[in-house]
């Protein structure tokens, strides 16, 4: 029978959304309304002229809606809990349970499964609800293990009085060194399937010292390039920091480095009054420290997956990727526990940057 156009309509978005045999029902009610017959559109369809009769006569006796698949029956899962228990279990090691294995593999899963529940499933099944669970098959990361700081609820008290105190009075910078090589840094990236990008090695391989150093309170950055990382360069960075901030306190945080902790570095400091060394808990830089979040920012945008010819090069990229941060976007990256202790509004947008 010819179809209206509200039908014409339901049948033409039908063809156009829905997937796989009911897409194709729809795209044969449609040829049959434009004059087709029925082997016609079986042999331009490659179907049987069965199936077309019967979409045709589904869609006559119950309209669109009949072209849609008839609930089937089937097999019921074997247990409707069973991600609850295959994450319960998967979420201990096998030896708990006295297994020798170490770690899980899905047919290890399947048999204690079968053993312990009375639930018999396909290795593929458990595969299946492992990741209905959200797991996965990497490999573990390390962690080291450090022997805790005895001074850390003294220095974490000291690096609370230090972010309390006047903002009149002193000013509050963390410092931090790194390198960045001429070798690039490996990041993922997106790549075509089946082919995999190569960065072809610099002959020789050298690399450029940074000592930066981030005011929590206005977002202030400042950075000096050096070719080594000693006290003496650190010493000479406070110096800079001395000639920019001219007056008041000058607490620097820092962590437990060598280099922030040397016989030469005591010796200067004790004819520096302003500037007051306030040292981490050992092992927690990454936690505490903005700067350690800055070098990842720098990193990500000149290093990953990019080699530099020279030093000049890389040093141009540095500055540049500098000049680029804001306050604003420091202190947001920096989402840490120093930058949670900073209570004051940022100041006017500036980066003041050594050489």
């Amino acid at each position: 029978m010819p179809l209206n156009d509200i039908q014409y309509q339901e049948l033409r978005q039908m063809a156009r959304q829905c997937v796989g045999r009911v897409s194709e029902r729809a795209h044969f009610v449609l040829m049959r309304d434009q004059g087709m017959t029925q082997q016609a559109i079986a042999r331009t369809m490659d179907y049987s002229l069965r199936t077309v009769q019967r979409a045709s006569a589904s869609c006559d006796a119950h309209g669109a809606q009949g072209l849609h698949d008839a609930p089937r029956s089937g097999r019921p899962p074997c247990d409707r809990h069973l991600t609850d228990i295959v994450e319960t279990q998967a979420s201990q090691p096998p030896t708990v349970y006295g297994y020798l294995q170490t770690v899980w593999t899905v047919a290890l899963l399947a048999l204690h499964l079968a053993e312990r529940f009375r639930i018999v499933i396909s290795p593929s099944t458990v595969r299946r609800a492992l990741r209905a669970i959200s797991f996965s098959w990497p490999r573990p990361k390390l962690t080291p293990v450090h022997k805790p700081d005895p001074q850390r609820a003294t220095k974490l008290a000291r690096l609370d009085e230090v972010l309390a105190c006047d903002p009149a009075q002193a000013h509050i910078v963390a410092v931090d060194a790194c390198d960045v090589h001429l070798l690039a840094v490996l990041r993922s990236m997106w790549q075509r399937i089946g082919t995999q990008a190569r960065l072809p090695t610099p002959g020789a391989n050298r690399r450029r010292g940074i000592f930066g150093a981030l005011n929590v309170r206005t977002g202030q950055w400042h950075y000096l390039l050096t070719a080594r990382k000693r006290s003496v360069e650190f010493i000479q960075f406070l110096e800079q920091l001395t000639q920019t901030y001219h007056s008041g306190l000058i607490y620097v945080i820092a962590d437990n480095c060598i280099i922030h902790a040397s016989a030469a570095l005591r010796a200067w400091l004790t004819c520096q009054q302003r500037i007051q060394l306030i040292y981490l808990p050992t092992y927690s830089g990454h936690e505490l420290n903005p700067v350690e979040k800055v070098w990842w920012l720098l990193k990500q945008h000149i290093a990953a997956n990019r080699n530099y010819h020279s030093l000049p090069d890389l040093d141009a990229a540095i500055h540049r990727c500098c000049l680029e941060f804001t306050p604003h976007r420091l202190l947001s990256l920096a989402n840490c526990s120093v930058i949670r202790h900073a209570r004051l509004a940022l100041s006017p947008p500036y980066v003041n940057s050594f050489g």
